[in-house]
């Protein structure tokens, strides 16, 4: 038996063909990434929807409190709930005793709230004491955190 000298330029053994998975790589990221986007944003309108749903509900509880303590005359309370505005239009004396024809039931119709102005007007369908129904539109406006009333029905 005779052995041959090793060659001194032996090829170099070839790799296994490289499967191309760079396409399967990108289009992965890009919908992992179109997955994420879409929560951010559905997430961000919920919580957008959330405040302005919070806001009117504040609007129509000012309101309701407001009908609710006129009925037998404005309290001190009510009266500082009102707008600088309300304020100078109506003295505490002058709302301190009930309406004329004071309110035994009401529905709140429409909340609108106008968040560049910092207003709200709210709608409301009342019944009088002497069985007569009217709506009626209050006017609020925003005073920092809190919604104050500045016009209303006398």
């Amino acid at each position: 038996m005779t052995s041959y000298p090793p060659p001194a330029f032996a090829p170099a053994p070839t790799p296994p063909p490289r499967k191309r998975r760079t396409w399967l790589i990108v289009l992965a990221t890009v919908g992992i990434l179109t997955v994420l986007v879409c929560a951010l944003g559905l997430g961000r309108l919920f919580f957008r929807l959330k405040h302005v749903t919070d806001i009117e509900k504040e609007v129509e509880k000012t309101t309701a409190a407001f009908i609710e303590d006129r009925r037998d005359g404005l309290s001190q309370a009510g009266y500082d709930g009102l707008c600088a505005e309300a304020k100078e239009e109506f003295r505490a004396q002058d709302l301190a005793g009930p309406p004329e024809k004071p309110v035994t039931d009401f529905q709140i119709l429409l909340t609108d709230v106008e968040h560049a102005r910092g207003q709200a007007t709210v709608s409301v369908d009342v019944q009088r004491e002497d069985g007569t129904r009217e709506k009626e539109v209050y006017i609020l406006d925003e005073d920092g955190e809190r919604w104050k009333m500045c016009a209303f029905p006398s």
